[in-house]
């Protein structure tokens, strides 16, 4: 087994795999030199990666087209891995025996057994794993969260999270990518916001009758949490016009978090404790705005961890219970019965 060392205190060295999505992380990095030095910026489309290291105005010798060559020549202590999510499993393992901590892009993984093996395995070696879910940072999500964690209006009992992305077009080619590429961060955000624990989901993933899509564009369900508070999700990217909203009853009042853009957009939160009166807006509690800043946090959470600071919410094993709902719904929708989640 290979030394993990990172001394305390000094700037991880990393290198990023995948040059479209994976900018966004590298800017994050060359944003916080004091905790990050981009090593090395992989992919295997040449001209992609070129055109890449020229945005980023990197010097030409960061741009490696092997994996296997940046693991072993950047002299790197982590990874982010910004890939296609069906190419994670293999790559977040390679990070491990190559003794590297890691980002990775969300899903972790397709399924949730690669994700466990994989997170043992980083443990067993002293490795951080984190897993990019940023929109429960959204300033809006944690003012819910604050206040769903606090009790402020009692006990959940049912809700909604409905999310309508007029996307345009399909993602990139895998089984259920509308699970892996958007309803993943739904999936996250209600468990942060109810911060409570998935029990049972029944559901669907599924192409409605005249998508134009090839594979499934909506995901449909059920989730019901340990205090027996049941939640409605719909979920698509192949939606007409951009909305998205959360909805939670709780004993003594209705938490709304409202967005015209969908989740990642402007956000309004709402209170209702008084059926005379209706929702009411409130203040938002001052928080990160923006997809920069946000992939910054994440990112600064990685580093901390790393040096000796508290497990991030987005840990690799934090993670898991998004994947067991994931996998759920699947699971649902092809047996016709809930089906209880477990990690």
């Amino acid at each position: 087994m290979g030394e993990n060392r990172v001394e305390t205190g000094n700037p991880l060295r990393m290198i990023v795999v995948g040059s479209g999505r994976g900018k966004s992380h590298a800017r994050s990095f060359l944003a916080r030199p004091d905790q990050f030095e981009l090593v090395g910026l992989v992919d295997i489309d040449e001209p992609r990666l070129k055109a890449a290291i020229h945005d980023l105005e990197l010097p030409d010798h960061l741009a490696y087209t092997s994996y296997a060559e940046a693991l072993k020549q950047s002299d790197c202590d982590g990874v982010v891995i910004a890939t296609w999510a069906r190419t994670h499993d293999g790559l977040v393992e390679a990070a491990i025996e190559a003794n590297k901590h890691i980002m990775v892009e969300k899903p972790f993984t397709l399924e949730l057994a690669p994700a466990k093996r994989l997170t043992e395995m980083a443990e067993a070696r002293g490795l951080k794993i984190v897993v990019t879910q940023q929109w429960r940072y959204l300033p809006g999500q944690r003012t819910v969260r604050r206040l769903m964690t606090e009790g402020a209006y009692g006990e959940p009992q049912t809700g909604h999270m409905f999310t309508y992305k007029a996307r345009g077009g399909e993602y990139p080619d895998s089984e259920h990518s509308q699970l892996w590429q958007m309803t993943v961060h739904e999936i996250d955000s209600l468990i942060a916001m109810v911060n409570r624990r998935v029990v049972e989901v029944s559901g669907h993933s599924y192409r409605p009758p005249e998508t134009t899509w090839n594979r499934e564009s909506t995901a449909t369900a059920e989730i019901t949490f340990d205090n027996g508070a049941r939640f409605v999700i719909v979920s698509t990217s192949d939606a007409r016009v951009n909305t998205g909203e959360f909805r939670a009853e709780c004993e003594h009042g209705a938490v709304v978090l409202h967005s015209p853009q969908g989740f990642g957009g402007p956000e309004t939160l709402l209170i209702g404790t008084d059926r005379g009166k209706g929702l009411s807006e409130v203040e938002i509690d001052p928080d990160f705005t923006g997809s920069r800043q946000l992939d910054q946090h994440v990112a600064a959470t990685f580093a901390d961890w790393v040096n000796g600071g508290p497990e991030p919410e987005t840990s690799g094993r934090n993670n898991l219970p998004v994947l067991a709902t994931l996998n759920a719904v699947i699971e649902s929708g092809e047996s016709g019965q809930a089906v209880s989640v477990e990690v």
